[in-house]
């Protein structure tokens, strides 16, 4: 008889089981107290000298659930596997590294009321900003690096963010400060532009520092090259040129007549940056100055400039 209860509770299990397959698999514990549990009902049945002890039945029935769950993910394969260990779709990258006092806000917010601490995941439509004396690097899924200096604010408006053309577009807008790039996610599936109030560049597989105060922004290209604009919505129709190819506009000496009032509108302008090369402008989006710098430069030896250098190496970057 107890044989014929073993043989009915092993039956049942085996449906149960073969029901679960439809779903996603996941770690099942089984042990012997469970299987305990369910033939609790026997207890009350006795058992004669000759069955088994209900110790070894309950090995059996642990062995028996063990080998349908192996059997069940088997027949699941990796993909759903994988699928279980994704991350939510709306997190694109982490914060790697803080420094001091980092907060974080939704672009829609006023205030920066959440304060940042490392592993915390990253996400489109937020703004980082780091206080006086706070440093903070984000490293997003696309293993792009962007790393804020003290009082810098950033927005992350689009990250990884697919569009109607089919690819993944990223867009970082620097508020104030200085901020420290690497991209390595920019090709022709990807784009990657780094924006400002005044104008905007796309970026394309580099090492680029980018800063920003109240009148001019300055970008710094370490290796690789960008293309910058004040009219980003131009941008790809109007001729690129080098920033070589910039001069300074001459002063004419002596005293000239004055015209009357007029309306004067800006020049448009797209330059390309490459290794080693900078650009500035002011607030107005007139180029201040533009060409190469050295490695030697007072401005490559502060200790922002070695910390993201030594950030690097220890990555293995450029």
């Amino acid at each position: 008889m107890r044989y014929i209860f073993v043989a009915l509770i092993l039956t049942a299990l085996t449906c149960q089981v073969s029901c679960k397959s439809e779903d996603t698999p996941a770690e099942v514990a089984v042990t012997k107290e469970t299987v305990k549990t369910e033939i609790s009902t026997e207890a009350a049945v006795p058992a004669s000298a000759e069955e088994e002890p209900v110790e070894d039945i309950a090995q059996v029935k642990v062995e028996t659930k063990q080998a349908e769950v192996v059997k069940v993910q088997a027949e699941a394969g990796p993909e759903k596997k994988v699928q279980a260990e994704q991350k939510p779709l709306d997190e694109k990258g982490v914060v790697s590294y803080v420094e001091g006092n980092v907060r974080k806000k939704s672009i829609e917010e006023q205030d920066f009321k959440t304060n940042v601490a490392e592993k915390t995941a990253v996400k489109s439509r937020e703004s980082y900003k780091t206080m006086i004396k706070s440093r903070a690097e984000l490293e997003l899924s696309e293993l792009d690096i962007i790393r804020l200096a003290p009082k810098t604010t950033v927005d992350l408006v689009a990250l990884y963010e697919e569009a109607k053309d089919g690819k993944k577009k990223t867009d970082i807008k620097l508020e104030e400060g200085d901020l420290w790039a690497q991209v390595n996610s920019s090709d022709e599936n990807n784009e990657f532009m780094m924006d400002t109030d005044i104008a905007a560049a796309a970026i394309t597989g580099t090492n680029f520092r980018m800063s920003k105060d109240g009148e001019l922004t300055e970008m710094k290209v370490y290796h690789g090259e960008v293309k910058i604009s004040n009219a980003r919505e131009k941008m790809d129709k109007m001729k690129a040129v080098s920033v070589s190819e910039f001069r300074q506009p001459s002063q004419t000496l002596g005293p000239k007549q004055v015209a009357g009032p007029k309306q004067v509108s800006l020049e448009e302008w797209v330059y390309i940056v490459k290794n080693m090369q900078k650009i500035s402008f002011d607030k107005s989006g007139k180029v201040v100055s533009a060409g190469e710098f050295k490695a030697d430069d007072s401005d490559e030896k502060t200790s922002w400039v070695e910390w993201n250098k030594k950030r690097d190496r220890s990555k293995g970057l450029k």
